[in-house]
């Protein structure tokens, strides 16, 4: 039987998160990720490739701690209960918030997913039901931004109010309530969002034509 691998990829990630946690994403190098896990450079190499290769794995681990945090917290409301664990992520990991929402990044695209997820689970609930699928998707996007907003405040420590409940029904509600109201649930992030239309055999062809 072959010798178990000394540097994992896992336990290389774990170092990873963890210096980032405590030094900032910008203090992840291939030498100080080699200090932390007490083996030269080599491993990380071998395992993810690059440093780009690295980075990436990591924004995914980061990215998952997230939605493990939104998805913990209790809320009537799945959107506001996403709301909550936002804030409480960058009340808890502010060098984590930092690095996943506070540097550029080529990744961005990797928060889709996330935000259908989320649409998935408001489908169930009386608030949003009557919505299809990309109207969800696009009022997670926009409440979105709202919460990012309060994230910045809370990891700047501008903000001197830890109900999260109380910021969220007096800053995100409403946005979500004037959205409803209006009709107001078209995608404010990209106007090629991740999810296509559904068209029926009727209107099929003039959709096509409208494209040429």
């Amino acid at each position: 039987m072959p010798p178990k691998a000394r540097f994992t990829a896992d336990k290389i990630l774990d170092a990873a998160v963890e210096l980032t946690r405590t030094q900032g994403i910008m203090m992840v190098t291939a030498r100080n990720l080699a200090g932390a896990i007490g083996s030269s450079t080599g491993p990380i190499f071998t395992h993810f490739g690059s440093m780009d290769g690295l980075n990436e794995a990591l924004m995914d681990r980061i990215i998952a701690l997230f939605v493990t945090m939104a998805g913990s917290e209790q809320h009537t409301d799945p959107l506001l209960s996403a709301g909550l664990g936002w804030l409480r992520f960058a009340s808890e990991e502010p060098r984590l918030y930092e690095a996943v929402f506070l540097t550029k990044h080529p990744w961005h695209a990797k928060w889709g997913p996330v935000r259908l997820q989320l649409a998935s689970r408001m489908a169930t609930h009386v608030r949003y039901a009557h919505l299809d699928e990309r109207a969800r998707f696009a009022l997670v996007g926009k409440a979105s931004i709202v919460m990012h907003g309060l994230g910045l405040e809370i990891w700047s420590d501008r903000m001197p109010s830890h109900d999260h409940t109380l910021l969220l029904k007096e800053l995100v509600d409403p946005v979500v309530k004037a959205a409803l109201e209006q009709e107001q649930t078209h995608d404010l992030h990209s106007s090629a969002p991740l999810l296509k239309p559904k068209r029926s055999s009727s209107n099929k062809r003039s959709t096509s034509s409208k494209r040429r």
